[in-house]
């Protein structure tokens, strides 16, 4: 049970609906939402993120989950792990994904090299030199910058989630609608 009560969605001013896409939503959105001067802000900088990224749909949702697991947050592993399986992840890597460094998985060098970088910013604050250039090479500035702001929103998130112990929701984890790139 959340510590705190959920925002209500009916008595809402139109700017918060707007911000949390309708009055039917997540319990992380909700929760956001109670936060009247910020909240609106930050569910729109989340919903940039997830439709609007320029970052390839895998490997943005092998980033934020790796953020959930170094987070220890059940409600992004179980909102975003729906989402992985929609962009093409295998159960398999999802799972791989939570116990890297001691999984066998056989990830690409790629995949390799976005999982170095989340750790170290999440762990670190940021990555050293090597590692950076191995992401650097495959993204453009704009997109590093991204990057970075990506893995920073889901653990600011998380640490909301767990904070305020938000609900897991019953049933499939709700779709939103990707960008196609």
């Amino acid at each position: 049970m959340a510590r705190i009560d959920y925002f209500d969605p009916e008595s809402a001013p139109e700017h918060i609906i707007r911000a949390m896409g309708g009055k039917k939503k997540l319990g992380i959105f909700r929760m956001i939402a109670n936060s009247e001067n910020v909240g609106p802000e930050v569910l729109e900088l989340g919903k940039k993120l997830s439709v609007g990224s320029s970052l390839p749909h895998e490997i943005r949702e092998v980033v934020i989950l790796r953020v959930g697991y170094l987070s220890d947050a059940a409600y992004e592993l179980k909102q975003h792990t729906a989402v992985a399986r929609r962009v093409g992840l295998s159960d398999e890597m999802i799972a791989a994904i939570g116990e890297y460094p001691d999984s066998c998985f056989p990830f690409t060098q790629e995949h390799l090299d976005y999982l170095h970088f989340t750790d170290a910013v999440v762990k670190e604050t940021t990555p050293g030199d090597e590692v950076f250039s191995r992401v650097q090479v495959r993204l453009d500035n704009s997109q590093l910058v991204e990057l970075v702001l990506l893995i920073g929103f889901y653990m600011m998130v998380s640490r909301v989630m767990n904070t305020f112990n938000i609900d897991l929701e019953t049933g499939p984890a709700e779709p939103y609608s990707l960008r196609l790139q």
